[in-house]
């Protein structure tokens, strides 16, 4: 007769005790010949039942591990390449924040602070101004992991430890680990002036890109983004929905180019006689209820005011 066994209790798992009944351990002896029934075979069912949550909990934390699609705190700051960076800096400056900085070794490249957001401006004479890349966040960022999730999706990467996924008509998406902001090589640079900053800006709203083929840009977003949130037809718009901030795809006009076509400030109230009192171009075609301007470049951006 199998006698019951002092098998102790080890990583969480029951003794068979505590598995089954007195009635159901006298059924189960009944089903086989006492020589059919092993110590050795019992400790193995037991070994398997144990190690079944410990590996279901393995591969859940592998699934959520998954570089892509993304676990983003939002998108962060934009790049714009631009003829003369500084005399960008300071006209976005007198609007966000005149506190300007800037990379403490050549070449020269300003930031400008929107919020939790920034920009960052390069580039140099005879270029033609472009709003180059922007970027996300990410948690528990691992960058050798994430570009190999991005190339075995077929999305090309730029060269490098900082190269970024690259959309078919060429816009870049940067990532960067939690939490982000100015890098440890960014110094201060100067005050534009003394005044106070036309608006005050609480962080990035949205990006809005102009896209040649709009299914396959949704395609690809889809893969950093996760399936979009809304779609309107007109104008034939899509939306992802990047935590706190959107990232939106509209399909080009005939004859336009692609591009990113605008950003979207969150600021705490939009005043537009400061903004004009500065010589800004405020644009009153727009579909989307916010403030637009043109930059000194002819670059488009949107003012959002929470009230």
């Amino acid at each position: 007769m199998l006698k019951s066994q002092p098998w102790a209790e080890a990583d969480g798992c029951p003794s068979f005790d505590m598995l089954t009944s007195q009635r159901e351990r006298c059924d189960s002896i009944a089903m086989f010949r006492p020589q059919e029934v092993s110590r050795r075979g019992v400790l193995r069912a037991f070994g398997t039942a144990c190690a079944a949550p410990s590996i279901v909990g393995w591969m859940a934390a592998t699934a959520s591990a998954a570089p892509l699609p993304l676990d983003t705190t939002g998108l962060e700051h934009v790049g714009f390449t631009v003829p003369d960076p500084e005399a960008a800096a300071k006209f976005y400056g007198r609007i966000f924040d005149p506190q300007l900085f800037q990379e403490k070794n050549p070449p020269p490249r300003f930031y400008v602070r929107f919020g939790s957001a920034y920009a960052a401006f390069g580039g140099s004479a005879g270029v033609a101004p472009k709003i180059d890349h922007f970027c996300a966040l990410v948690k528990d960022y691992k960058a050798a992991e994430t570009r190999k999730a991005v190339e075995e999706a077929g999305i090309t990467m730029g060269a490098g430890p900082l190269g970024m996924p690259t959309d078919a008509d060429g816009m870049r998406l940067q990532l960067l680990g939690v939490p982000g902001g100015l890098a440890k090589t960014i110094i201060p640079a100067y005050r534009v002036n003394q005044d106070d900053a036309a608006v005050q800006p609480i962080g990035m709203d949205h990006i809005m890109l102009h896209v040649a083929d709009l299914e396959r840009s949704v395609k690809h977003y889809r893969t950093f983004f996760g399936k979009e949130t809304s779609r309107t037809t007109a104008p034939a718009r899509v939306w992802f929905t990047v935590a706190k901030t959107r990232l939106g795809l509209e399909q080009v006009a005939q004859g336009e180019a692609a591009s990113v076509h605008h950003i979207c400030i969150r600021v705490a109230r939009v005043f537009p006689e400061r903004l004009k009192a500065l010589g800004v171009e405020i644009l009153t075609d727009n579909d989307e209820e916010s403030l637009r301007f043109r930059d000194l470049n002819g670059l488009l951006m949107e003012l959002k005011g929470e009230s």
